[in-house]
């Protein structure tokens, strides 16, 4: 966005579509659209017919253009990616905004530091108890029980952390520990919430990657499983004490008794006197 603070006289420009300057522009025009309408997809801009700017204290742009629903629904997308499409067969409209982009991109002084922009489809994070990871984290622990070889079944014992992506679809990236539990494969057909964990059992560290695609009734879940490593404390072994190694002295009577440790004192000088130059041992 350009400005243009201090100037008095009025200029205008024609501007062709492809120009750059309309970039801003046309994105923040569509986004003021899709969230104010109540339709249930996203709308991209598909031509422009003509545009027009003139400087007043700020660009004021005059633009006619066309838009086009896209396959992305608002439940699954917050905003429009590169992944959202055109339909051939979806709801066109024609549009034309008059904007001041004085209040859309003010004139801001020379120091003055751009706040970062905001990631609508970046992963976010999301609290490990949210009822949103219920779906991926059963597909999770489904999927790790019908890939792992053991005996027993595994099951969640607690999420480290998880974050959600708006991609096509949702994406979880979940990371978790998991346990083994009391019930056999061989005897049950399937972990039911009556499985124990068996605190004797292996422990796992898991990392898992959920695809959730609402509109197409899909989930594509990934998980990669490592054995937890622990930490092993040493006992001391019996009789061990932090004071074997004092020294003992055997006497002619054939019992032992512990040595008194030695202190070593300076002895205050007196005045006059040569200096020692051993210490005294009391």
């Amino acid at each position: 966005c350009r400005g243009a603070e201090g100037e008095k006289e009025s200029q205008a420009d024609f501007l062709v579509s492809v120009d750059p300057d309309l970039e801003p522009v046309l994105r923040h025009a569509i986004e003021h659209f899709n969230n104010n309408t109540a339709h249930s997809h996203l709308f991209a801009v598909r031509e422009v017919k003509r545009a027009h700017r003139q400087v007043v204290a700020g660009w004021n742009y005059e633009i006619t253009y066309s838009i086009a629903q896209t396959n992305c629904s608002k439940e699954n997308f917050l905003s429009l990616t590169p992944d959202c499409k055109s339909l051939l067969n979806g709801v066109s409209r024609q549009k034309s905004n008059y904007k001041d982009l004085s209040t859309l991109c003010p004139v801001f002084p020379g120091d003055f530091v751009q706040p970062s922009k905001i990631c609508s489809d970046c992963p976010k994070d999301i609290p490990v108890n949210s009822p949103e990871l219920e779906v991926a984290l059963n597909h999770s622990i489904a999927k790790l029980n019908a890939e792992n070889n053991g005996t027993f079944y595994f099951k969640i014992d607690s999420v480290k952390s998880a974050t959600v992506q708006m991609v096509a679809g949702k994406k979880f990236s979940i990371a978790f520990i998991a346990r083994e539990t009391t019930c056999s494969k061989e005897s049950n057909e399937e972990l039911t919430e009556s499985c124990q964990i068996n605190k004797y059992g292996h422990t796992l560290e898991c990392k898992a990657e959920v695809f959730v695609i609402r509109w197409e009734e899909k989930i594509y879940p990934t998980v990669n499983c490592q054995p937890l490593k622990k930490i092993i404390l040493m006992k001391r072994p019996p009789g061990f004490s932090p004071f074997r190694s004092v020294p003992l002295e055997k006497t002619e009577e054939g019992t032992t008794r512990h040595l008194r440790p030695c202190e070593y004192k300076g002895r205050p000088q007196e005045a006059g006197a040569e200096p020692t130059s051993e210490s005294e041992v009391s």
